[in-house]
């Protein structure tokens, strides 16, 4: 989609860099940390197999050779698996996030009817700025809205001045607004957006509590009946999620929604808290049309009373 699906992937890592870079550095260096002490052992292995019997002489040769055979491969193999995990956080924070970016913007209908976008959870800006481009190309004066729960420091790469900042070194920034803002109780009034987009916002929302616990379920409910309010009449949504693409479906269908679509499941290795990410996560794109005021009202309705009842 003009420039921004000509761009390579070196800038968009220049602009955004990686958002675990913290947890990307301590793989890097756990790996290296085990290649070394691997190498030196495959190089030396028979003048450390021979002195080791020399020492430990009641220990045979072959023992030892196994023994330190075992060792080698042991933190040669977790190396190997530390630095692919590296990798693929950062294939994921850059890589498929872009992607994913890219595929979500292509899901919203008639860009050129479109004015008003907010990205709930807009981070450091990929996904907004992609809406920005997409705008740009339009050339139809649209302004899309980034809002977030920003950290207060102008230099930290979360602060609401590094995601503006993003924003002008793609050229956008006559296009971008940003806002402080929880999720679950958005800063605008009712029908305000034409279209509304959020990449890995709601599925964190509650995950204090534990992610499959009820108080999870209400807040991320809070979340996607703020998505709702916001969208005028006729607007579209469409929400990537790691965990809860069915949930959502299941919640909006039964809310009486129209045209709710979830996309096939699409592997990916984000799970920036820890390192058990080598099994493939259910990821969601879910698109969401808001159908006629009236129909809409009597919904949201219903979506209060659900969450009264939660």
């Amino acid at each position: 989609m003009g420039r921004a699906s000509r761009r390579g992937w070196m800038k968009v890592y220049e602009i955004y860099g990686v958002q675990e870079a913290g947890v990307v550095a301590g793989l890097i260096w756990q790996a290296i940390a085990l290649s070394v002490p691997s190498g030196l052992l495959y190089f030396y292995f028979s003048y450390c197999t021979r002195t080791l019997a020399s020492v430990v002489r009641f220990v045979p040769v072959q023992l030892w050779a196994f023994i330190i055979g075992f060792f080698m491969g042991a933190m040669a193999l977790m190396s190997i698996c530390f630095m692919v995990t590296a990798v693929n956080f950062i294939y994921t924070n850059v890589v498929l996030r872009h992607r994913i970016a890219r595929r979500m913007i292509g899901m919203v209908e008639d860009w050129s009817k479109v004015e008003s976008v907010l990205d709930v959870g807009c981070g450091r800006g990929l996904l907004l700025n992609t809406v920005a481009l997409r705008l740009k190309k339009e050339g139809c004066g649209g302004r899309v809205v980034g809002v977030d729960l920003w950290l207060s420091s102008k230099k930290s790469g979360k602060s609401m001045a590094a995601t503006l900042y993003t924003s002008k070194l793609e050229q956008t920034q006559e296009y971008v607004t940003c806002k402080s803002g929880d999720a679950r109780n958005l800063p605008f009034t009712d029908k305000y957006f034409d279209a509304v987009v959020s990449a890995l916002c709601l599925n964190n929302l509650g995950e204090e509590y534990g992610r499959s616990t009820p108080r999870a379920v209400t807040e991320r409910l809070k979340g996607l009946q703020e998505i709702i309010r916001v969208l005028k009449p006729g607007g579209q949504a469409v929400i990537w999620d790691l965990y809860h693409g069915q949930e959502y479906e299941k919640k909006l269908r039964e809310l009486g929604m129209e045209n709710v679509t979830l996309s096939e499941s699409i592997p990916t290795f984000m799970l920036p808290s820890h390192i058990s990410m080598l099994l493939p996560l259910e990821v969601a794109v879910l698109k969401i049309s808001r159908c006629c005021q009236t129909a809409t009202n009597r919904r949201l309705g219903q979506v209060e009373s659900y969450h009264k009842l939660l």
